[in-house]
């Protein structure tokens, strides 16, 4: 790094016109004369030879603020190919201000890019300098903020000391990936007022959870303390609309799974207090929209089931849906879903006798009386697969991912699974084998799994969010698989109490969401560990309870507040 050489005539120094451009935000009226560096060469030589002097304190004092560092913009791969030459600037290397952050990259940027570039009511300059800049940029597109990258780190500090931390040379210039940032979620309606506090969330999509996006138009399943479950239709346009509910059990949901079954039908699996675990077919097409009881699943579980997770089989559409559930005392449960037609959906269920007669079974009573006496014929599903996983209450429950694209890849034979115990599992379910075991500190409250791999985000009742790579794939002396990338990494706690729940995005692997018994909403970047917005989802004093996350990138939350509320982002 070198200092700025004083130009003739000032006793201040002066620095380049980049660095001018780089300020927070920088004046139009400097940057519209902003320049690259060539190759090879440092900022400083420049300014010694630029005539403008654009210093703003103008002494001797502030000559570390002429550090300059010399970088190259790359537009991220993530950036969609339809937005990539809208957005990308020369590579050439450029020099800025060694400690300029995000908000001046960005303004380089939209610069560059020749849109406006904002500025503070503090740096605007004459009446008639502000009319001419103002005619000026009325011809340009509005600014775009901008994310950066260094290192595979989000910029969050000066460009030079992230640089650093990284362990990258500055001897050679920078390389800063650019990405247009996140919108901050914006509230875009709520549900009706529920009689009792909501427990659980799920959604699925309309062309069975792929992650495609198709405008909002998939459904919402939510779980009530109430033992109600129901259906909302959601549209970009239109929000949430209820479609249908049902008193599916006596006791509160705990935990909610939604899956697209093919052709206009969907599968609801709950599990609640009562020990129950149901699935129910929601009837999508036509304007009589219900939930119909669709099995029980007995025999597996004989505590609360606290958590369950619905996935598509190996053979895709045509392999059917399975079911793992875990409950209070540990225990964890895989299933064959019976199909809408009767018999059972992927392999040979019925000679195991996996699916029974119809049950008989009495349900306990509801003190509202809203509540069906019996389970009305519907079939009985015994469990695949049990074993006892965790000491505790099994709070959070994923399959593993499948390694082929989009987020709907998984494989059926390997379960993650996180517990009231602290630990975080990896399960082969077939050998009913544990892979891999992460001890942490805290008790894990819920859990959710990236979209594109096994890295898994778990909440805690210390506030705190943490992340942990559970890829396993090496094969070990003995010929087991062993963890190839292990990591327990925490993002700063942000929440002010519990974490109740935590989303990934189906979208954007880097994204995810939690929610919190402090009422907020907070997303985050998993390359930062400070969350990238917070938003006040429900009324102080009441908390979050649960999440889900749309394939538009909608955030859903419920809570103690009764109401569902809808975050666009």
């Amino acid at each position: 790094r070198r200092f700025l050489p004083p130009s003739p005539g000032n006793s201040g120094g002066e620095r380049s016109k980049i660095a001018a451009a780089a300020s927070f935000p920088p004046p139009p009226h400097q940057i519209s004369k902003l320049r690259t560096a060539p190759s090879g060469r440092r900022a400083s030589t420049m300014a010694a030879d630029d005539p403008m002097n654009v210093d703003p304190a103008g002494d001797d004092e502030s000559s570390a603020d002429g550090e300059q560092i010399r970088v190259t913009f790359v537009l991220d791969p993530s950036v969609p190919s339809s937005d990539r030459s809208d957005l990308e600037v020369p590579p050439d290397p450029i020099a800025v201000p060694s400690s300029v952050r995000r908000r001046g990259l960005s303004a380089v940027i939209n610069h560059l890019l020749d849109r406006k570039v904002p500025r503070d009511e503090g740096e605007r300059g004459s009446d008639d300098e502000d009319d001419n800049e103002e005619d000026e940029d009325s011809e340009k597109l509005p600014a775009v903020p901008f994310d950066f990258l260094v290192g595979g780190r989000l910029l969050r500090t000066g460009v030079e000391a992230t640089a650093r931390r990284e362990g990258l040379s500055l001897e050679r210039a920078v390389e800063v990936r650019y990405f247009p940032a996140s919108r901050a979620p914006q509230g875009g309606g709520e549900g009706e007022t529920l009689p009792d506090w909501i427990t659980a969330l799920s959604y699925f999509g309309s062309s069975g959870g792929e992650g495609e996006g198709k405008g909002g138009g998939g459904w919402l399943c939510s779980g009530g303390a109430d033992g109600s479950i129901r259906a909302y239709a959601t549209s970009a346009e239109e929000g949430l609309s209820e479609a249908a509910s049902v008193g599916a059990h006596s006791g509160p949901v705990k935990c909610v799974s939604g899956l697209f079954g093919g052709g206009r039908a969907g599968i609801v699996a709950s599990g609640s207090l009562d020990h129950t675990l149901l699935t129910h077919v929601l009837d999508c097409g036509g304007s009589g929209k219900k939930l119909a009881l669709h099995a029980s699943y007995e025999g597996g579980h004989f505590s609360s089931v606290c958590s369950a997770v619905l996935a598509r089989g190996e053979g895709g559409d045509g392999g059917g849906a399975v079911l793992a559930s875990g409950d209070w005392d540990g225990g964890v449960c895989v299933w064959d879903v019976p199909s809408e037609t009767g018999g059972a959906s992927s392999g040979d269920v019925n000679d195991a006798e996996a699916v029974a007669k119809p049950s008989k079974k009495k349900k306990k009573s509801s003190k509202s009386g809203a509540f069906p006496s019996d389970f009305g014929g519907a079939r009985v599903v015994r469990p695949k697969v049990s074993f006892r996983a965790h000491a505790s209450n099994v709070s959070g429950i994923a399959y593993g991912h499948g390694g082929g694209g989009g987020s709907s890849s998984v494989n059926s034979n390997t379960l993650l699974t996180a517990s009231w115990d602290h630990s975080v599992k990896v399960w082969d379910v077939s050998r009913q084998d544990c892979l891999l075991t992460l001890n942490g500190s805290r008790v894990v409250t819920a859990m959710g799994r990236c979209p594109d791999s096994d890295v898994v985000a778990t909440a805690h009742p210390d506030c705190a969010v943490r992340l942990w790579d559970v890829r396993t794939g090496k094969k070990g002396a003995g010929g087991g698989a062993v963890s190839s990338s292990v990591s327990d990494t925490s993002l700063k706690p942000s929440h002010k109490s519990w974490v109740s729940a935590v989303q990934w995005s189906p979208r954007n692997p880097y994204i995810l969401a939690t929610t919190s018994h402090d009422g907020t909403v907070k997303t985050w970047d998993v390359r930062s560990s400070l969350p990238l917005h917070t938003v006040r989802a429900h009324p102080k004093g009441e908390k979050g309870l649960c999440l889900a996350f749309g394939d538009d990138g909608t955030i859903y939350s419920g809570g103690t507040d009764r109401r569902v509320k809808r975050f666009v982002c």
